[in-house]
């Protein structure tokens, strides 16, 4: 292992608004305001990133090669990618004040990549599903990581006793039967698609079905076969992983939080949900349909993801702002429109306020 010691200077970056909201925080424990102490592994030991107003301190021990460790940094911290902030003005009018009122409620948010442990953030996700991400999730990823550090596909291979001590829901015996399935999903290939196969003709071997799916073919397509092959898959989890393992931002996972603020503040109520039906057969834009020459969803004109890709580059950072958003004041039940800062511009705190 070698030691590194390294001082980024920033400029309009919060360290807590950008991890909290990310699925590379289940690599970390947070230790004090905007501290993050990645959890100990055969990659990383005692590796911490801390910001003092406009810098960022990274220390501690890392196994990863020299020409590799500064390109880990940025994509770890998110600053591969220069404020989102800056290019507000890119995005269709209907969205602009939306995006520039959250982005100055919750200022400084970028979207970290995680460069080694696809697997960790896939595992995570596949745990997120329906359960709160903070209070459950990040729980049983650190008794995960503790017991199976870099070698969490051993999971796979773990007692009922031994996955009842990481955690007792259905989402932990969920895992390993998605963890099986993404390990084989290159043996169900000829089930595609010929318009999806012609993207996987020609490869190297699929060694590392995580890497493969993040970085070596078009995240559209990636989501297809995660949809289309993975036993318990989704629209949701397929866009979470590749947002949070892919350089590319124009991808957006539809949670909870992103379908009430779009219905509440965007009236996008009548805008219909994903559905895997579609997803593993169809692209959801004209534009993504085109570049990849696959068909265009039927119900692209009407589904709340097919809209918000609209905004291009910005589609990812619209989504991680609304999760912030969603968790601190417009949550599903009980919302909190009496203290909610946007409700000048709510269309439902409006029509609350006029019956």
């Amino acid at each position: 292992m070698q030691n590194i010691k390294i001082a980024l200077e920033v400029e309009c970056y919060n360290l807590d608004f950008t991890f909290k909201p990310s699925f590379i925080s289940s690599t970390y424990r947070q230790v004090g305001k905007n501290t993050w102490r990645k959890i100990n592994s055969y990659l990383f030991k005692n590796l911490t990133i801390k910001q003092k107003k406009d810098t960022v301190f990274i220390t501690g021990l890392v196994s990863i090669s020299k020409e590799s460790i500064e390109e880990f940094v940025h994509a770890e911290t998110g600053l591969w990618h220069a404020p989102f902030e800056y290019d507000i003005h890119k995005a269709p009018n209907e969205f602009k004040e939306l995006l520039e009122k959250l982005s100055q409620l919750y200022p400084g948010v970028r979207i970290p990549v995680s460069l080694f442990e696809q697997d960790k953030i896939f595992a995570a996700v596949c745990l997120s599903k329906r359960t709160d991400y903070e209070t459950f999730v990040r729980h049983w990823m650190e008794k995960i990581l503790k017991k199976y550090g870099d070698n969490i596909l051993n999971i796979i291979y773990a007692s009922k006793k031994d996955l009842l001590g990481i955690g007792t829901s259905y989402q932990i015996f969920d895992l390993v039967k998605t963890l099986k399935s993404m390990l084989m999903f290159h043996s169900s290939l000829e089930k595609l698609p010929i318009f999806i196969k012609r993207y996987l003709e020609n490869k190297d071997p699929i060694e590392n079905p995580f890497e493969f799916l993040s970085r070596k073919i078009p995240p559209q397509i990636a989501r297809m076969v995660l949809i289309s092959l993975v036993k318990g898959i989704g629209p949701k989890t397929a866009d979470s992983y590749l947002l949070n393992t892919s350089f590319h931002t124009d991808i957006v996972p539809v949670d909870t939080h992103l379908k009430n603020v779009t219905r509440r503040l965007l009236l996008l109520d009548d805008f219909k949900v994903p559905q895997s039906s579609l997803c593993s057969k169809y692209g959801c834009t004209e534009m993504v349909s085109r570049k990849l020459r696959i068909p265009l969803c039927p119900m692209s004109s009407r589904c709340i993801r097919s809209k918000i890709l609209e905004l291009g580059k910005l589609a990812g950072w619209f989504q991680t702002l609304s999760y912030l958003f969603g968790r601190d004041y417009c949550r599903k039940n009980k919302p909190r429109c009496d203290i909610c800062p946007l409700k000048k511009i709510c269309f439902y705190f409006n029509i609350l306020r006029s019956k």
